[in-house]
């Protein structure tokens, strides 16, 4: 699973996560659920035939002689209304964001188990911890209310921050029509999975800012996370390199997921490996 940055989480936001799940086992309504505006992309879209597409992304940390040190990297498949993201680095797990079937499913290469969380199940989530952010009054501090701005400086640069994050985006024309909206929806897929499984950092705020790009018709180029403390700061840069169509090999690998989807083992998300 992409989870960029996922090991940026300052202290005191992983504890104010792990209390708003705490709190959420314990008293959130079983039927919550988000508003329209911000659901997850019905399953029924329509996918035009030879829509597929491919992104090669590529996470740096900017060290402090600006050297860039490489933390992760995916290649990410679109086809037939689905995405297939490939971790390329250890441990090279795979995850299918299928909305066409409204679940994701989780696959590791290592334990050859596979895990299923439903379009429902992410939704809730969201809504619940939503809701325990509402009645603590920390809408602001995880990023709920944030709203992406445009650089009046540079048309092709975009920014939203909250707390002690702030994103930068430096965006391109799409390739292809179909870009833009398909790496919005796989980029709120991944971030509230990220929520579901309690990992990386707050995502309402990346979530906005995909969809404020996508509705510009744009797709990113660079994605720049600057995270600032009292004592010291990190920055991360996200490259994203679209591609249209698929190679004779990127098709393998949808073969090969064909294929683990057969053969991995079900296992509970509790116990699928982190």
């Amino acid at each position: 699973m992409m989870r960029p940055s996922h090991f940026t989480v300052p202290n005191r936001f992983a504890a104010i996560i792990l209390i708003a799940w705490c709190s959420l086992l314990a008293s959130a309504r079983a039927d919550a659920a988000e508003p329209p505006q911000v659901r997850l992309a019905a399953a029924n879209v329509p996918v035009a035939p030879g829509d597929a597409f491919q992104v090669t992304v590529e996470v740096f940390e900017v060290l402090g002689n600006e050297k860039l040190q490489l933390q992760d990297r995916h290649l990410v498949l679109f086809k037939g209304g689905k995405a297939y993201d490939f971790g390329l680095t250890e441990p090279r797990d795979v995850t299918l964001i299928d909305p066409v079937n409204s679940q994701v499913v989780l696959l590791s290469r290592v334990d050859h188990v596979k895990s299923t969380i439903t379009h429902q199940e992410i939704v809730t989530a969201a809504a619940r911890f939503r809701l325990f952010a509402t009645n603590e009054g920390l809408e602001t501090r995880l990023g709920i209310d944030a709203k992406t701005t445009k650089d009046p400086n540079q048309d092709n640069r975009y920014n939203i921050e909250f707390g002690d994050y702030h994103y930068s985006v430096a965006t391109a024309e799409p390739s292809m029509a179909a870009q833009p909206h398909r790496f919005a929806e796989f980029t709120d897929w991944v971030a509230r999975v990220n929520l579901v499984r309690k990992l990386g950092t707050p995502p309402f705020a990346r979530i906005n800012l995909g969809n404020a790009i996508a509705a510009e018709g744009l797709v990113p180029q660079t994605v720049t996370l600057t995270l600032k403390s009292q004592t010291h700061s990190r920055t991360f840069v996200s490259s994203y390199k679209f591609k249209p169509g698929l190679s004779k090999e990127s098709q393998q690998r949808l073969d090969e997921v064909a294929g683990m989807l057969t053969l991995y083992r079900d296992v509970p998300l509790a116990a699928f490996p982190r």
